[in-house]
């Protein structure tokens, strides 16, 4: 079943490999690792990283792969985001089947594979398939050894939990989870039991963030203070009640509606699943999954409702769905073995209405995935050239914020580190900040005009930025030096996507890029 996952998890992300980086986290990930493999040290542009050192140097191995076998060290990023997302996948399927039974693991495995987040994020050097496939493995060697009473699956579960850590800062929120879950359900026996508990769970831990306490320690003389130190706490860490309430409404709304969480049909058979379990008093499963989808919310609440961040309370919420589809599915061979309807009918069918009812989703996100690759394919075409083109003097290129990377905490910490960069060679400044520009007449501006488009609006400022990018090509006298458009998505995905509950597809990216430059 695992060599099927795998097949499931690879064969859509297949289309999507190159050797393209995307946005400022994965290219920041990945000059890590060019950094550490050329100097030796963990330094991004030349700074102290904000980022923990988990990505970067796991993308190591995938580097010296991907160029021993001639192919671009760019293409490691997506290998090594397909091989931590099946990781993910398969620990879901192995937690479902021993929480559940196999067939939920192997429905709840699926959906994580194809669900839209850790479907995009997986096909770039993100951080966040590698910190969840940690989470995932340390709660199932925790159950695991709650079986085995192993000191080895004790240790190893402390040292993934520690991993995933490393991977992303805010995985520190699930410490409290074997805890809660070990006092709520009453196995608190683990503790006398196993008298080394907490010695063997500390040690683990301590091992698998002993990498960025070194780490924290070389950049800054202090193993406990971490990278985003730089960003001044006191301006990032300011409680409101109103913004907390808030996101947490927009959490539930997200779980009940959006495409992520499969809309309100998987949320249909979740509170099957719920009302089962609840009559069968199992304890152990809402001691385990409650805490898990509170602790996975806590950054959500505080960061914002940013759909990559609920990728830690996906597999939870995708066994319990899973687990409803199940019961229903027994219900209905219950139902139709009473009027001699033989149970092959039954399977059969019920794979044909599962398949009709959740591949519009698989739709959606091999769309959005479609629009997000030919995005970050254009937008390196773009910045090459204007880079490639412009005179070799000091001039800057000025572009939207979405490609710039620049905000407000990154530019008090002094962070210039983004794909525009990376690609153009030239100094990017945003569209949003006109303090960072100069009164140079050589700046260049690159800009993709479907952002600005009115169907397309995706940002709250957008239409000041439209006419601010106007106004500055017609103060400055720029012309349109060259345009870039990408693929347009495939006829058959978007006659599909017809079919789906959501049929409008303005959410869908269309790059059109312009290179404007001063006019000769």
């Amino acid at each position: 079943m695992l060599l099927v996952l795998l097949i499931i998890t690879v064969a859509p992300r297949l289309q999507f490999q190159g050797p393209y980086l995307y946005n400022g986290d994965p290219v920041a990930y990945f000059s890590g690792a060019e950094s550490i493999l050329d100097e030796g040290k963990y330094l991004i542009d030349g700074k102290i990283p904000i980022w923990p050192i988990g990505t970067s140097l796991t993308l190591i191995p995938f580097i010296k792969v991907t160029q021993m076998m001639g192919g671009h060290a760019e293409s490691a990023a997506f290998w090594h985001g397909v091989f931590f997302i099946y990781l993910a996948v398969a620990f879901t399927y192995l937690l479902g089947k021993r929480v559940f039974n196999p067939a939920t693991g192997i429905i709840g495995a699926i959906f994580l594979s194809i669900a839209e987040s850790p479907f995009i994020h997986s096909i770039n050097s993100a951080s966040d398939p590698g910190s969840l496939a940690m989470l995932l493995g340390a709660v199932y060697l925790m159950l695991l050894f709650l079986d085995t009473q192993s000191p080895r699956d004790l240790f190893l579960s402390f040292f993934l939990l520690g991993i995933a850590f490393v991977f992303r800062w805010n995985y520190v929120f699930f410490l409290p989870l074997f805890l809660v879950f070990l006092v709520g359900d009453r196995r608190i026996w683990a503790f006398h039991l196993y008298p080394s508990f907490w010695i063997l769970g500390f040690l683990g831990f301590t091992a698998g963030i002993s990498i960025q306490l070194i780490t924290n320690f070389s950049h800054l003389g202090n193993p406990f203070q971490i990278g985003y130190s730089q960003l001044n706490y006191s301006e990032q860490f300011v409680f409101d009640i109103f913004i907390y309430i808030k996101n947490l409404v927009r959490i539930v709304y997200r779980m009940l509606f959006t495409w992520d969480f499969f809309s309100p049909l998987l949320a249909m058979f979740g509170v099957l699943a719920i009302l089962g379990l609840w009559k069968e008093k199992r304890r152990d499963i809402f001691w385990l999954f409650m805490p898990w989808v509170v602790l996975g919310s806590l950054s959500v609440i505080y960061f914002g409702v940013k759909p990559r961040l609920l990728m830690p309370i996906m597999p939870p919420m995708f066994l319990i769905g899973a687990e409803g589809m199940v019961r229903a599915f027994y219900a209905l061979r219950k139902s139709l073995s009473m009027h001699k309807v033989s149970a092959r009918v039954t399977i059969l069918a019920s794979i044909f209405m599962s398949i009709i009812l959740f591949s519009p989703m698989f739709v959606r996100t091999l769309l959005h995935s479609h629009g997000h690759f030919q995005d970050k394919v254009v937008m390196q075409e773009a910045f090459r050239w204007a880079g490639q083109n412009m005179p070799q003097n000091e001039a800057k290129i000025i572009t939207q914020a979405y490609y710039a990377g620049q905000n407000a905490d990154w530019l008090r910490a002094g962070w210039d580190v983004w794909a525009s960069k990376r690609y153009a060679g030239r100094k990017i400044r945003s569209l949003e900040f006109p303090e960072t520009w100069t009164n140079e007449t050589e700046d260049w501006l690159v800009m993709n005009r479907f952002w600005f488009e009115g169907s397309s609006v995706r940002f709250e400022n957008s239409r000041e930025m439209s006419a601010r990018f106007d106004s500055l090509c017609t103060a400055r006298d720029l012309e349109l030096k060259a345009e870039f458009q990408a693929e347009p998505e495939p006829l058959y995905l978007k006659k599909l996507n017809m079919l789906t509950y959501y049929p409008v597809d303005f959410l869908e990216y269309r790059p059109v890029f312009e290179v404007w430059g001063p006019r000769e």
